[in-house]
């Protein structure tokens, strides 16, 4: 076989080129500490080293999630403390004024005060994150939750709990609507509510009473209607007599599965009703105890309904205590389940940057070992090509 002497120059820088590429290659590997520079090095490798790098990005992404959660959860759980931290000082106040030794003035003083509690609930209600977003507005984040008006206090928000991905398998909610939280809390004892007729003349007034028999609890409205000052009758809503009997000031009065207590000299005419609980926000309701006590009572009758009213404002209170800290209890679930996660999401981010490891990562010694071994043979055939290349037949002519 002829072999020219162009091929022989030509093989011979072919190769060289070829060990050059491989030698530089290897070298690319060397700075970046990578051993897939391009997908050709190893697609099935390349292909996994794509799904790993997408799967920690996402990994990522419920990190942050995880962080603004977080960071939402602590200022609302913060709000709903202090919330019930001013109910439970208002509830205080309304026992200090149910004191028969208080006087109009010095209610009205305890109304004073009620009056900055209410601001300062309405303060918390309109709670916002760093970022200026409403905590209890819903879907509404941009402007407050809640507004005063001439009427009463106005929810300017939605029912909507925005929802926050933190796992693969897991969402939490970043806050609770101001509509569940601050409002809909049945009032009374949480199943009806009593109250006195203003025309009372006696100076009798009633607890908020409690079921005491389910089974005959139909929910229904009833009035207590003294005949005469131990003397009443016990009506349904629609007037009919279902009940009566004698009364002592202290007796215990059951009707329709319920029972309340009465305290006090009636008086006959005077009327004490029994009705279903109904959805209250709690603002009203300290509201209702703050005008209770700013206005002045001058007789032992006006005396006897105001101190229904304060009973009622208690029974009140209570229910809305209830509910926060219940509302309190689910947000602190929710921070568990979400440190829970936190916790699941950082093992599996540092599973994928080992399985990553394994996929990318270059083997130093297997590499030097293989950039010697090029470099070497790249100098040999250097030097074989140098030799070569002086070979020619006109040497010897």
């Amino acid at each position: 076989m002829r072999i020219s002497t162009s091929q022989i120059f030509s093989n011979g820088v072919n190769r060289m080129l070829e060990q050059q590429a491989q030698l530089i290659e290897t070298q690319t590997q060397l700075a970046s500490g990578k051993r897939i520079i391009n997908p050709s090095d190893d697609p099935v490798g390349a292909v996994r080293s794509l799904e790993l790098t997408r799967a920690n990005e996402k990994t990522a992404q419920y990190d942050r999630n995880a962080n603004y959660l977080d960071a939402r959860l602590r200022v609302e759980e913060n709000a709903i403390s202090n919330s019930i931290d001013v109910l439970q000082r208002v509830k205080q106040l309304a026992v200090q004024a149910n004191n028969a030794a208080q006087s109009n003035e010095s209610r009205a003083a305890i109304a004073a005060e009620l009056d900055q509690h209410f601001s300062a609930l309405l303060d918390l209600a309109n709670t916002r994150d760093s970022n200026g977003r409403s905590i209890f507005a819903g879907y509404q984040q941009s402007g407050d939750a809640f507004t005063k008006t001439a009427t009463g206090v106005v929810y300017n928000g939605d029912d909507g709990q925005r929802a926050l991905q933190v796992g693969a398998n897991r969402t939490l909610a970043d806050s609770d609507p101001g509509s569940h939280v601050f409002m809909g809390i049945n009032n009374g004892n949480s199943r009806f509510q009593t109250s006195a007729n203003p025309a009372n003349t006696g100076d009798a007034y009633i607890d908020a009473g409690s079921v005491t028999d389910l089974s005959n609890y139909s929910g229904e409205s009833f009035t207590i209607a003294f005949t005469a000052a131990d003397q009443y009758q016990l009506l349904d809503s629609a007037g009919s007599i279902v009940g009566g009997g004698n009364f002592a000031n202290g007796d215990s009065i059951t009707v329709g599965g319920m029972t309340v207590t009465l305290q006090g000299q009636p008086q006959g005419g005077d009327e004490f009703q029994l009705q279903p609980a109904v959805a209250q926000d709690v603002f009203s309701m300290v509201a209702e105890l703050r005008d209770s006590l700013i206005e002045s009572r001058p007789d032992a009758a006006a005396r006897g309904q105001q101190t229904t009213e304060i009973n009622t404002s208690l029974a009140n209170l209570d229910r809305a205590l209830d509910h926060l800290i219940t509302t309190q209890a689910g947000i602190g679930a929710r921070m568990q389940t979400l440190e829970r996660q936190i916790d699941i999401n950082s093992a599996a981010s540092l599973q994928i940057q080992e399985n990553l490891s394994l996929v990318n990562d270059l083997d130093y010694a297997e590499a030097i070992s293989r950039f010697e071994q090029q470099r070497i043979g790249l100098e040999a055939a250097q030097k074989a090509f140098a030799k070569v290349q002086g070979l020619s037949l006109f040497n010897y002519i």
